[in-house]
């Protein structure tokens, strides 16, 4: 059960960080923040990481969801 927690925190974790990330671009692009290539690629970077994160929670969460579902038969 504290692999699935681990799993769901890693996934919104990486949600959270693609949310902030175009929040700060969206910010930029409307003027409210003033632009600047530092925090273009601050941005881009917790996009990045942000989907790297996120996905690897997925696929941890399909893994053990097979490995239960093959345990099972």
């Amino acid at each position: 059960m504290a692999k699935l927690e681990k799993e769901i925190a890693e996934i919104a974790v990486g949600g959270s960080l693609l949310i902030f990330s175009f929040v700060v671009s969206f910010l930029m692009v409307i003027g409210v923040i003033e632009k600047s290539i530092v925090l273009s690629m601050l941005a881009f970077s917790l996009s990045m990481a942000g989907l790297a994160v996120g996905l690897h929670g997925i696929y941890g969460l399909v893994a053990s969801r097979r490995r239960a579902a093959k345990q099972r038969t």
